[in-house]
């Protein structure tokens, strides 16, 4: 079992945006098989900065993640709205 913590920075005033965007993915990914968790917040020392908290059973629970159409649509979509790249971190739990 592991976390993946997702560092996402946005173009400033697009949080209503990356609003509508994580519903849907959000709702989805807490339904995958092998998510124990799935969370995105809003950093309160950086306004437009979120960070996603995942727990996942294991690798192939969340290589299937990646491969979903959810995954994908927000992907796609969240890249208008990015400041800097996504910076993804992975942190194996005992």
């Amino acid at each position: 079992m592991f976390n993946i913590i997702g560092v996402l920075s946005i173009n400033p005033n697009s949080g209503d945006k990356l609003a509508q965007l994580l519903s849907p993915l959000l709702a989805a990914s807490r339904k995958d098989p092998g998510c124990i968790g799935y969370d995105c917040k809003r950093d309160e020392l950086n306004a437009d900065t979120y960070l996603f908290i995942e727990t996942w059973k294991d690798d192939a629970s969340l290589d299937a993640h990646m491969q979903t159409a959810h995954f994908k649509t927000f992907v796609e979509q969240v890249d208008a709205i990015l400041e800097a790249p996504l910076e993804l971190h992975k942190i194996m739990l005992d």
